[in-house]
């Protein structure tokens, strides 16, 4: 492989002999993804240096190879020195507890008087340990201090602005502020590129397409496949394809392409687990999509599923129960349904994180509709797609909100005229974005409000519709729609 940044970068500051180790495999190696591999067998074959094992436990974070750090793990833990990126890494893949002692560790390496390099990387990963679980526990003050200053006093150690910068990115993401998290992930995708960082590129630039799905599709997909550039001729990590097609996923979503976004996310699920990965976003966004198209017992299957891989970020658990709490609901499984709510509500309301409290209003407004009080559920509903809209970055949400406050709508209506602003809106967006799915929702609501009046000529013209679109655009999910509204002709 060419050498590249995300190992080059340390070169400077290391001693000669960890440099002429790391610089002999990566002309052995054929991508940065066998590097790693190599690196780990190497320390793994033998006894090594401890900063030989150090870079191997380092790049296989980079590279999620966790499979390989238990390897190491399990040979080398007795150094104090390793000690911070094994629990970093434990944390990861599910020890949360394990973060408590990263501080702990950290200290005590600091405390033996390290170069400046380590005392940066230990530092970097306090600060790392109290994002892990941002907004439940705030990182210290004199911690970011300590790294700006670093970073400021030596600019070969700019390399870090672009880890600071990603988990900056994450903060304002999780403070609901989208403009001062596109901000930070420029500017990390800028000090990576610099540093010639090309795991941190790919894995910003992935980041950035997602946060440009719901605006500019077409721009999300570019990027995608610039970081997939990067990804097939010099990384070849596993976890970046994942992401690339989870993205994909996303973007097949907004369209209302819920049948190929569930073959994505099937695939994502296979290859994350096959590198022995986490892939609770992946079995989220599931749970969301079976609901979506009225599969609701596989919609809570993957919410259970998602609770289940969240258990190594626990901020993000909550969201997994709200998945569960919109299954029961449209199961009918309303007293089970309700006992999760009154169990997480505390939590939600707690946690400051605005997409949490956004789906809590969703699916107390869910529940409302589902007892009759057809006002309190559009107010709730509303409250959480104001939240979304604010936000400006998950249109896949907003028009589930969207969809939902017009079945409300419809449903509720009192006389043959269909009253309905939020189906208009959801029309509007459908057919200006050419979101040929969720046009097939809007017909299939119109369908079922014809049902309720009897006007069967609004039922043929929906029903002829609704046929053309899902044959012409290949949406299975909606072939049920449409017999069920054929059936009442």
């Amino acid at each position: 492989m060419d050498p590249i940044g995300t190992i080059t970068c340390y070169f400077p500051h290391i001693e000669e002999d960890t440099k002429n180790v790391l610089e002999t495999i990566m002309g052995e190696a054929s991508d940065y993804y066998d590097f790693v591999h190599r690196l780990g067998e190497f320390v793994l074959e033998d006894e090594r240096p401890v900063m030989v094992v150090y870079f191997a436990i380092h790049h296989a974070i980079l590279a999620l190879n966790y499979k390989l750090i238990d390897k190491i793990r399990e040979k080398y833990s007795h150094h104090l020195v390793l000690g911070p990126n094994l629990f970093i890494s434990s944390a990861f893949t599910g020890t949360v507890e394990d973060l408590k002692k990263v501080h702990e560790l950290a200290d005590a390496v600091l405390a033996t008087d390290p170069p400046d390099w380590l005392v940066l990387e230990m530092t970097f990963m306090k600060f790392e340990a109290d994002m892990r679980n941002y907004p439940a526990t705030i990182y210290q003050d004199e911690v970011m201090n300590t790294i700006l200053r670093m970073i400021e006093e030596n600019p070969d150690f700019g390399y870090y602005d672009a880890c600071l910068y990603d988990y900056l990115a994450i903060r304002a993401h999780a403070d609901g502020d989208s403009e001062e998290r596109m901000r930070c992930v420029n500017k990390a995708i800028r000090a990576s590129e610099k540093f010639d960082e090309q795991v941190r590129v790919a894995h910003m630039l992935i980041r950035k397409a997602g946060i440009l799905m719901s605006s500019d599709p077409e721009e999300a997909r570019a990027i995608l496949q610039r970081a997939y550039k990067i990804v097939e001729t010099s990384l070849a990590i596993p976890s970046n394809y994942a992401d690339i097609i989870f993205n994909l996923a996303i973007n097949d979503s907004i369209r209302g392409d819920f049948d190929n976004a569930i073959k994505r996310l099937l695939d994502v699920v296979s290859l994350r687990e096959r590198a022995g990965l986490n892939f609770g976003n992946a079995a989220h966004f599931l749970s969301m999509i079976y609901n979506v198209i009225g599969d609701y017992e596989s919609g809570l299957e993957w919410g259970c599923m998602a609770e289940d891989q969240f258990k190594s970020r626990s901020y993000l658990i909550n969201r997994a129960v709200l998945d569960q709490i919109w299954s029961l609901i449209l199961l009918k499984r309303l007293t089970e349904a309700q006992v999760l709510i009154d169990a997480t509500r505390e939590s939600v309301l707690k946690s400051g994180d605005e997409s949490h409290l956004a789906w809590f209003h969703f699916v107390t407004g869910l529940m409302d509709a589902e007892q009759g009080d057809f006002s309190a559920a559009a107010s709730s509903i509303e409250q959480g797609l104001r939240i979304y809209e604010q936000m400006g970055t998950a249109l896949v949400t907003e028009l589930i909100f969207l969809h939902e406050l017009a079945r409300i709508e419809v449903s509720s209506c009192t006389s043959e005229e269909m009253v309905s602003p939020s189906l208009a809106i959801l029309e509007d967006k459908a057919v200006s974005g050419n979101l040929t799915g969720y046009l097939g929702q809007v017909l299939v609501l119109k369908g079922e409000f014809a049902i309720m009046t009897g006007d069967e000529a609004l039922l043929r013209e929906v029903t002829e519709q609704l046929q053309a679109i899902s044959e012409k655009e290949d949406l299975p999910y909606l072939k049920p729609h449409f017999e069920r509204l054929l059936r009442n002709l």
